[in-house]
């Protein structure tokens, strides 16, 4: 295979421009396509090529547009780098693959119903006797408030069961304040508090079709209004074994990325997202581009080496982007 076209679908996303300026690092030949829904989307212009689609939700007309580009462009991979267009391409990837031939990177239907809902996400980490935040429904359990708090203490976070980044999350330092909360609220979660004195701890891990553990990285990062701004890669071994454990055990087949937070000294996952990150790009610098893995391993069959990964710091800055209007005018007229 002298070149590999790869789509690149949701490339506006923070984390789509994370996949293809990693791809554009990659020592393979590539030749890259991007899809999405505005014109004006940063993934369109860094890529070798952009087209729009129809949003996601309008399914068979989605469907029919990304066959359209998939034959044009004669598509070897698909990376997803939309979190809304997940389930769709978990659902309609054996269709996609048996069709086009392209590999979709994607995971099956029960690991986005586990990850996509906190609840769901405790329960699993608990019955595999993993480390988790104790945690409890509203309004489904309030009359467990009580005795909860009375077990873990202030404060606590209340946060939507399913949701992104900080959206509606809350940290109650005091009942007080978590009854203001409450009024009005449904399918939430109030979960123990992970002290965050020592920050917290992004994991990427990649896992190949047969579920082999590809990739590890653990940075420890700094936040800001829900995104990371800055993170420090070093050896953290407790960590990265505890997410290598839990990617296998959901049997995970692509990218994966884990939160987790120390308590008394332990590493506690609360969040998985089983999707590339925004701090992909940051990866990519620290010696791990996982797009380049996964392409390596899947499609190509190469054995992926023990990869050395810097010790450094990475400090994100944004970067404004020239985009000439006729390059616009252009991609709205296709």
């Amino acid at each position: 295979m002298n070149k590999l076209n790869v789509l690149i679908t949701g490339s506006g996303s923070l984390y789509g421009s994370a996949i293809i300026q990693s791809l554009l690092k990659s020592t393979l030949s590539l030749h890259l396509v991007a899809i999405d829904i505005h014109a004006h989307t940063l993934g369109l212009h860094l890529a070798h090529r952009g087209y729009l689609v129809p949003p996601v939700k309008e399914e068979q007309s989605y469907l029919k547009r990304l066959f359209q580009i998939i034959h044009k462009e004669n598509i070897h991979a698909i990376f997803i780098a939309s979190s809304q267009e997940l389930p769709f391409y978990s659902q309609y990837k054996s269709a996609i693959e048996s069709e086009t031939g392209a590999k979709v990177f994607t995971h099956t239907a029960e690991v986005y119903s586990i990850c996509s809902d906190k609840w769901k996400t405790v329960n699993f980490l608990k019955e595999r006797y993993f480390q988790y935040p104790k945690t409890i429904r509203y309004p489904e359990d309030k009359d467990q408030i009580e005795s909860f708090l009375n077990n873990v203490g202030f404060p606590v976070i209340l946060k939507p069961r399913r949701g992104k980044g900080s959206e509606d999350v809350h940290v109650a330092p005091d009942l007080s304040n978590l009854h203001q909360l409450l009024p009005g609220k449904n399918d939430m979660i109030i979960q123990q508090y992970l002290p965050d004195d020592q920050n917290e701890f992004t994991v990427g891990i990649c896992c190949g079709t047969n579920g082999e553990i590809l990739s590890a990285i653990a940075l420890n990062r700094r936040l800001q209004d829900g995104i990371t701004i800055a993170a420090k890669s070093d050896y953290y071994p407790e960590i990265t074994e505890l997410c290598k454990q839990v990617a296998k055990s959901l049997h995970l087949t692509g990218p994966c990325n884990f939160q987790l937070r120390l308590l008394k000294g332990k590493p506690v996952i609360f969040e998985i997202n089983p999707r590339f990150s925004s701090t992909t790009g940051m990866r990519t610098l620290l010696g791990i581009n996982e797009p380049e893995i996964l392409l390596k391993a899947d499609l190509l069959g190469e054995k992926i080496p023990n990869l050395k990964i810097l010790k450094s710091y990475v400090i994100r800055q944004y970067a404004d982007y020239l985009v000439p209007v006729e390059q616009i005018e252009k991609l709205e007229e296709q």
